[in-house]
């Protein structure tokens, strides 16, 4: 259990992973953060009953991270696996689209996927995501797969931003989620990092605006989505330097 400082407020809250009697708490959380969302962001955390929840707190399907401020439980946030990618797919833990060309990651190698993160609406300025982030990826069941993934609504830029600005993630894949037809994109962060290329094969992309641009994008290529410099509102794709021998060029969109 790690305990710290809520930036916003000043109280002390810990942060640890959440087991099978937090069911409740885990629920009530979830029910809370949604229906603070207005209408047209309910999409940005899927609604999730019980037996979703119990798989995770007793550790059939993964695991739950919490954290508490005066045993009041104010964020939490889901990890499924580890599992190979193969198996994430196929479940649906990352979509299925067929479409989805995973470049760097094989079907064969192990990931964790981090889903359903929610902070509760009293608590937001507190840096929770970015707390519940770090924490979970320094778990050893994380450190020790391959690859770490999560996949984020478009419109939701608080949530990926923590994953892109403050923990290395990328963006390797945007697709039309075949249940709901939303669109989305999906977040990778390989064990070693992603060492890129400085040349940049496609700069300010709006990442709404440009979607299909986008999709088609990272289906021909391993290019890897993060913030274009000195801005949080476009895109920059790049190489990955591993794959410059393997990879056509592609021109700039324009």
């Amino acid at each position: 259990m790690n305990e710290f400082i809520l930036s916003k407020t000043g109280g002390v809250a810990q942060v640890d992973t959440l087991g099978e009697s937090d069911l409740q708490d885990v629920m009530a959380l979830h029910d809370i953060t949604r229906a603070a969302l207005p209408a047209d962001k309910k999409r940005f955390i899927l609604p999730q009953g019980a037996p979703y929840f119990i798989s995770l707190l007793n550790r059939a399907n993964g695991l739950m991270v919490g954290i508490r401020t005066d045993g009041r439980l104010i964020g939490q946030i889901a990890m499924m696996g580890p599992m190979p990618l193969r198996d994430a797919v196929a479940r649906n833990i990352i979509t299925h689209n067929e479409e989805i060309p995973f470049h760097h990651a094989s079907l064969s190698d192990s990931v964790m996927v981090l889903k359903s993160m929610s902070a509760h609406p009293d608590w937001r300025g507190n840096d929770l995501s970015n707390q519940l982030v770090t924490f979970a990826m320094n778990l050893p069941i994380c450190t020790m797969t391959n690859h770490l993934f999560t996949q984020i609504s478009v419109g939701n830029k608080r949530s990926w931003d923590t994953f892109i600005r403050r923990h290395g993630f990328g963006i390797v894949a945007a697709a039309y989620d075949p249940d709901d037809g939303l669109p989305r994109f999906i977040f990778q962060k390989s064990s070693f990092g992603f060492d890129f290329e400085p040349q940049i094969m496609a700069d300010e992309v709006d990442p709404v605006e440009d979607f299909p641009a986008i999709v088609s994008l990272t289906q021909r290529e391993g290019l890897i989505g993060v913030y274009q410099e000195g801005s949080m509102e476009k895109l920059a794709f790049m190489r990955n330097r591993e794959e410059l021998l393997l990879m056509p060029t592609l021109a700039r969109i324009g």
